[in-house]
């Protein structure tokens, strides 16, 4: 397969993954999402059912001490983001050095071209122009842009690709993506 040409210019930046931007992608996805209204939503539904469900089973034994379940109570958050959190942080990097591994698509580089009414993507598998509208939402830390295409969709663009330029204005792009 021959190489993409890839143009230059102020709004247009080629993007190498690496394994590393997986991972931080999969943190910054996972911490949107927890504390996103349905993230809370389902957290707190989640805290409720299995504190009412540890009081039946003491009440099923014969206990019934609120202290207990008051206790439970409290720690049932830690524990319900506990488990997700350590898979995220811990195990993350893992998989996404084997996804980054297994997946060709994403060794190769990405050009990323962006304007005022959305961004185009070409590579060596294609083209694929998108308004920022289509977007359901964008969200961002330090080190990462993510453009979610669904819930669990999104393209990753790493900010280490962008000048502090190219950074403000696709920024200032990113005000056209409706707020999710």
């Amino acid at each position: 397969m021959t190489e993409t040409p890839y143009e230059t210019g102020p709004r247009t930046v080629v993007i190498q993954l690496q394994p590393e931007d997986l991972a931080m992608a999969q943190r910054l996805h996972f911490w949107q999402h927890v504390f996103s209204r349905a993230g809370l939503i389902r957290l707190s539904i989640l805290c409720v059912i299995a504190t009412a469900a540890f009081a039946y089973v003491l009440w099923l034994m014969g206990n019934k001490a609120v202290l207990p379940v008051a206790i439970f109570a409290l720690i049932t958050p830690f524990a319900v983001l506990g488990f997700p959190f350590l898979i995220t942080q811990m195990l993350g990097g893992i998989r996404a050095r084997k996804t980054f591994a297994q997946q060709k698509t994403l060794q190769k580089p990405t050009c990323l071209a962006w304007d005022e009414q959305g961004v185009v993507m070409k590579s060596d598998y294609g083209h694929a122009r998108a308004p920022w509208t289509d977007f359901r939402k964008a969200r961002e830390d330090e080190r990462l842009i993510l453009l979610y295409e669904s819930d669990r969709l999104y393209r990753l663009i790493p900010k280490r690709c962008l000048s502090a330029t190219q950074l403000a204005d696709i920024q200032s792009c990113l005000a056209a993506v409706p707020p999710g």
